[in-house]
C-alpha cells in the first residue's frame, strides 16, 4: 500500500493545465513539403491554448477543444509554362511589288519560372487524451501528461481562404511578366485548382499535427529524497524519506474524479 497520496480534482487540474499549456509558449519548425503539384518550403509557428479538462478513470486526462493558433510562411516555384503554353508566332513575309519582301517579326514568348511567397494564419481545434507518464531523472520523480496517438484536427473555417491567398500571391508574383495580363485569370484559376482543398489538408495536416501529437505537459515533480517534516530546532532535524516508486491514476471519488499520485517510501 502506498504511504503518501496526493490528489487534485478537475477544477485544480483545469488550473494546472491552463498554466502548463500557457508556459509552453510559441513553437516553430521549418522544412519542405508538397502542396498539390508544387514543392514548397515552409516556416510555421504554433501556440497552444488550453481547452476543457476532463479526468476519466482509470488513467486518462482528456482536454477538449485544445486550440492551436498557427501561422505559416510558404514559398514555391511556379513555372508558368506548366499552365499556359509558350507562344511561338513564326515570321511571315509578303512580297510587295516595287518594295520587296515585307516580313513580320518572329515572336517567341517563353514564360518564366517565378517564386510565389504566401503568408497565412489560422487556428485548429482538437480533443486529445493524455496518458500519465512517470520517470526518475536526476534525483527527482517527474509526472507528465503526454498526448496519445495522432489527434483529429478540426481546422477553422477560414483555412479554406488560404486558397484565395495563394491566388492573390500568384497574381502579385507574375504581375511583372510581359503580356501576362490576358492570361492572368486562367493562370490563377489553374494553380488554385491544381492545389485544391485536398492539397491544403495534405500540407497542413502533417505540418500542424506535430505541434500537438506527443506534446508533454508537466504535472508535478517529486524529489526522490523527500522532506516530510521540517527541522523544528537544533536537536530536532528535518526528516527525509526516499520515494522508491511513484504511481498516478484517475480515481472516481464522488462528487468528481481526481488525479491521484501514489508514492511508496522508505526511511
Amino acid at each position: 500500500m502506498s504511504e503518501i497520496i496526493a490528489a487534485i480534482d478537475e477544477g485544480a487540474a483545469q488550473q494546472l493545465f491552463d498554466t502548463e499549456v500557457a508556459a509552453l509558449g510559441p513553437q516553430s519548425t521549418s522544412g519542405s513539403s508538397s502542396l498539390g503539384p508544387f514543392t514548397v518550403s515552409y516556416a510555421v509557428t504554433g501556440t497552444l491554448s488550453n481547452g476543457t479538462v476532463d479526468l476519466i478513470a482509470p488513467a486518462t486526462v482528456e482536454i477538449a477543444d485544445l486550440r492551436l493558433d498557427w501561422h505559416v510562411d510558404l514559398s514555391f516555384q511556379l513555372d508558368i509554362g506548366d499552365f499556359i503554353p509558350d507562344i511561338h508566332i513564326p515570321q511571315v513575309c509578303v512580297h510587295i511589288p516595287c518594295v520587296g519582301d515585307v516580313c513580320t517579326p518572329k515572336i517567341d514568348i517563353v514564360w518564366p519560372t517565378v517564386t510565389v511567397p504566401v503568408s497565412f494564419g489560422d487556428y485548429v481545434l482538437t480533443t486529445v487524451d493524455l496518458g500519465v507518464a512517470l520517470s526518475l531523472v536526476a534525483g527527482a520523480w517527474t509526472v507528465e501528461g503526454i498526448v496519445q496517438g495522432v489527434p483529429s484536427l478540426q481546422f477553422g473555417a477560414s483555412t479554406a481562404a488560404l486558397l484565395a491567398a495563394i491566388g492573390l500571391a500568384v497574381s502579385a508574383a507574375v504581375a511583372w511578366v510581359p503580356l501576362i495580363g490576358p492570361f492572368l485569370a486562367v493562370l490563377v484559376g489553374a494553380v488554385v485548382a491544381a492545389i485544391g482543398i485536398a492539397g491544403l489538408t495534405g500540407l497542413l495536416g502533417p505540418l500542424i499535427t506535430p505541434f500537438v501529437s506527443g506534446t508533454r505537459f508537466p504535472i508535478t515533480e517529486v524529489p526522490a529524497h523527500f522532506e516530510v517534516l521540517p527541522a523544528s530546532g537544533p536537536f530536532d532535524p528535518a526528516v527525509f524519506v526516499t520515494v522508491t516508486s511513484l504511481g498516478a491514476e484517475v480515481q472516481n471519488n464522488p462528487p468528481e474524479d481526481e488525479l491521484v499520485v501514489l508514492a511508496d517510501i522508505q526511511p
